[in-house]
């Protein structure tokens, strides 16, 4: 166990990548735990015990759920879905609507974590390789590369290659057909200065919801890494490639999931009726592929000194698909028809044996209320029995380049821990979106390859540049640091179809300022506090709405203070944070038509991003580790926030600030007014988990709870609001692992893992806006097989 006391920057790295080498390179388990690192920010690091409780053939973001004050929410215990996955932190969000937390891969940038074009950690390392995951609460270290960090980030840190020589085998099966497939070759040394390995999986699961034709993921995953030393440089490089398909999961209302809750409202079998079949499961899909790489070169200058330079490059292509039940006419700005761009003119549900358009019966009303309210031109009780049923095939296709470098010095002059350097990155994403004819929506979603209306077709540009300057000043116990960074962000668009770019667009920030002190009180015990200025540049994403004014957009901001006390003994480790965070500028995207049901499956690029004010947060993190004995150990972690809004739901108002009314004349209700608490973020949060060690065999129970969160305006005239009842989930890990002698084998291990023992039905991550939730996973069991040889 580390002690707590004054080092220099330089050895305080070094000690933090020989605990993570210990962590990821030796089998047994030490009487080691870490909870913090002594920094004058918040910040905490995961327990090895976390990596046990979470079976193989899961996404690596479930093993920070049980840190203080965050919240993971995947469509299944699996994380099979990235649609549905939400992560929360001191009331900051990434979901399907807001990035507002940095992430980073070994110190390199994830390229922003949204659906259009992002990609999460998950999407470039898996669990067998990751090491360790560092999270900063809030105030996050002043060299992280994100341009989402506005509450804090998360650094996902691989493992590195093994001296030894050796291949590992692992095969799992789980619930919900799941089946993984895992091999990784260790080199040992090569070339008397170079370690490396090589991994692959092949992971296949279902939709837990429903039966038969029902979709799930198909990923494939592989991943490079070496490590070679030569005198005072050592070169260190990776590369990782994901592809993946997944079927998603539909969030439900509160309605509909005390009437069903265990159904997400789409389906697993056609029935040739278009108004069901656009919910037909498997028609709700993402594909992607990542392909990440990275070269480290880290330089001893002199014994005081380090420089580090890390190029890297990272393209992205894929794809998300809807099926509208409809056909659209698109036409140009003259009323023609056409194949590329213009507007929609009318959709049609169904045709004549040629094709044409049919109109419904005159006296036709009767009208299709399951799942959404619509329209009696998608009835079939409303045309001859010769009509046919079309559909539409709807593809948005996403590909993002990105090449950068990260550049970092650290040196040591007498009391004077410096740390210095910069962010560069060249981006360049497209985004287009075509309509493809369902062939005969009678049988089947097969659709006709060639698209009959492209709607729109753009490119963004993005430039970025960060700059950071840190002085770690050491007075004896304390330890004073002053930082200053500055980010400076260049967007463009290029429209292909007008053939135009649009005017440059700068978002950059401030010089923003942070400060911390690190006091240490005696040998077990420190007390810190930080203040940081951190910043979230506009997204690219504005810029595809053409009603966005973007001269009245601000960057988003936060201000972010933390005092806290952190405990370190022979067995007790703990941490205390108080913290208060300002956001301010916070960007909301204002749909066309907000008051109306249904998915608009046309909506282009209509609409507009505003700035509505901010959120207030203040909290209480706890977190403690005690050794009960050498085998056993104990983990707790509590939180308690406190999060409003400062100004209204803007999506109540039309972008002159004037208030929407629905198809009857009625006001707009919002969704929030200013000073509600924050919608879909819990007060409390509290986990406590077991885990044993002994002779190869562990066993570890962990149980969380996610307090009542609240929700969007249920009845504006008595003011009460939608309410998400609280929840305890409980999950179970057990495995055996033993060296043995017998042939090739070297060692085998055995890991059992379920999830949510107790079948518990709750609601998991919302949508952001109060009125749509995910439907909680069941019990979900899996069990690894593991041999080395």
């Amino acid at each position: 166990m580390y002690a707590l006391k004054n080092k220099s920057l330089l050895s305080m790295a070094v000690a933090m990548a020989v605990s993570t080498s210990t962590y990821a390179n030796d089998s047994t388990i030490e009487e080691v735990t870490v909870v913090a690192k002594p920094t004058s920010y918040a910040n905490n690091v995961i327990e090895p015990a976390m990596l046990e409780q979470q079976s193989s053939v899961s996404s690596i973001l479930s093993v920070i759920d049980n840190l203080p004050g965050i919240s993971i929410n995947e469509g299944d215990a699996f994380g099979g879905d990235d649609w549905s996955t939400t992560i929360t932190m001191r009331g900051f969000s990434i979901d399907g609507n807001q990035q507002q937390l940095g992430m980073t891969v070994d110190g390199i940038p994830n390229g922003g974590s949204n659906y259009g074009g992002g990609a999460k950690a998950n999407r470039y390392l898996e669990s067998e390789n990751l090491a360790t995951v560092e999270v900063g609460q809030g105030t996050s270290d002043i060299k992280s590369a994100s341009l989402e960090a506005l509450g804090g980030t998360f650094n996902f840190v691989s493992k590195d290659p093994s001296l030894e020589k050796g291949t590992t085998f692992a095969y799992t099966s789980g619930s919900h057909d799941a089946t993984r497939y895992y091999i990784k070759h260790e080199t040992g040394t090569v070339f008397n200065n170079t370690q490396a390995y090589v991994s692959y999986s092949q992971t296949d699961t279902s939709r837990w919801i429903g039966s038969g034709s029902n979709g799930g993921k198909d990923n494939q995953h592989a991943e490079l890494k070496f490590v070679s030393n030569f005198d005072d440089l050592t070169l260190t490089g990776r590369l990782s490639y994901d592809d993946v398909s997944e079927t998603n999961y539909n969030s439900v209302s509160l309605e509909q999931f005390e009437q069903t809750p265990d159904w997400d409202q789409l389906t697993w079998n056609w029935t040739g009726v278009p108004h069901f079949d656009q919910m037909f499961a498997e028609g709700w899909g993402t594909l992607r592929e990542n392909t990440l790489g990275y070269l480290k070169f880290e330089y001893a200058i002199s014994a005081t000194s380090l420089l580090t330079v890390s190029p890297y490059y990272h393209k992205n292509s894929g794809r998300g698909d809807w099926i509208p039940p409809y056909l659209t006419t698109p036409v140009d700005e003259n009323g023609d028809p056409t194949t590329e761009g213009g507007t929609n003119a009318g959709s049609y549900g169904f045709a004549d044996s040629e094709g044409n358009p049919l109109a419904p019966n005159a006296d036709c009303t009767q009208s299709l209320s399951w799942p959404w309210e619509s329209g009696p031109g998608l009835n079939p009780a409303c045309y001859d029995a010769t009509a046919t049923p079309v559909m539409s095939y709807r593809h948005t296709h996403y590909n993002k380049d990105r090449l950068g470098v990260t550049a970092n010095y650290q040196a040591t002059f007498g009391d004077h821990d410096i740390e210095a350097g910069f962010w560069y990155e060249q981006s360049e994403r497209d985004e287009s979106r075509d309509w493809h004819k369902v062939i005969d929506a009678r049988i089947y979603h097969h659709f006709d390859s060639t698209p009959y209306w492209t709607q729109y077709k753009n490119t963004f540009d993005t430039d970025t540049f960060k700059w950071y300057l840190q002085d770690s000043i050491n007075f004896g116990d304390l330890t004073l640091n002053i930082g200053a960074k500055q980010y400076l962000v260049e967007l463009q668009k290029y429209d292909h179809f007008a053939n135009e770019r649009s005017d440059k667009v700068d978002s950059d920030s401030d010089v923003l300022f942070s400060g911390g002190v690190l006091y240490q009180l005696n040998n077990s015990t420190e007390l810190f506090a930080s203040y940081s200025e951190n910043f979230s540049a506009i997204k690219d994403g504005v810029l595809e709405r053409d009603s966005s004014t973007l001269t009245n957009i601000e960057p988003e901001t936060a201000d972010n203070i933390d005092f806290g006390v952190r405990y370190q003994a022979d067995r007790l480790t703990l941490t205390a944070t108080a913290y208060s965070v300002k956001f301010d500028n916070r960007i909301t995207f204002i749909a066309p038509g907000s008051g109306t049901d249904g998915i608009d499956y046309t909506i282009g690029t209509n609409g507009s991003y505003v700035n509505v004010g901010g959120i207030d947060s203040n909290g209480l993190e706890l977190a403690a580790s005690y050794m009960l004995t050498p085998s056993w150990s104990v983990y707790s972690s509590y939180t308690n926030s406190s999060s409003e809004y400062s100004s209204d739901d803007p999506n109540a108002y039309d972008s002159q600030g004037v208030i929407l009314r629905d198809e009857s004349g009625n006001e707009v209700a919002p969704s929030f007014r200013k000073g509600d608490s924050i919608i879909d973020s819990s007060e409390d949060l509290f986990v406590v988990s077991t885990d044993y060690f002994s002779d190869g065999f562990r066993v570890g129970l962990s149980a969380k709870y996610t307090g009542e969160r609240l929700g969007a305006w249920q009845d504006e005239d008595t003011r009460t609001r939608n309410k998400v009842d609280g929840y305890t989930v409980l999950d179970f890990n057990a495995g055996y692992s033993t060296d043995v002698d017998a042939g090739p084998f070297k060692a085998i291990d055995v890991s059992f893992v379920v999830y949510n023992v107790t079948d518990k039905s709750y609601l998991a991550g919302g949508t952001g806006n109060g009125a749509t939730y995910y439907i909680g996973a069941p019990r979900t069991a899996a069990v690894t097989f593991t041999a080395d040889f």
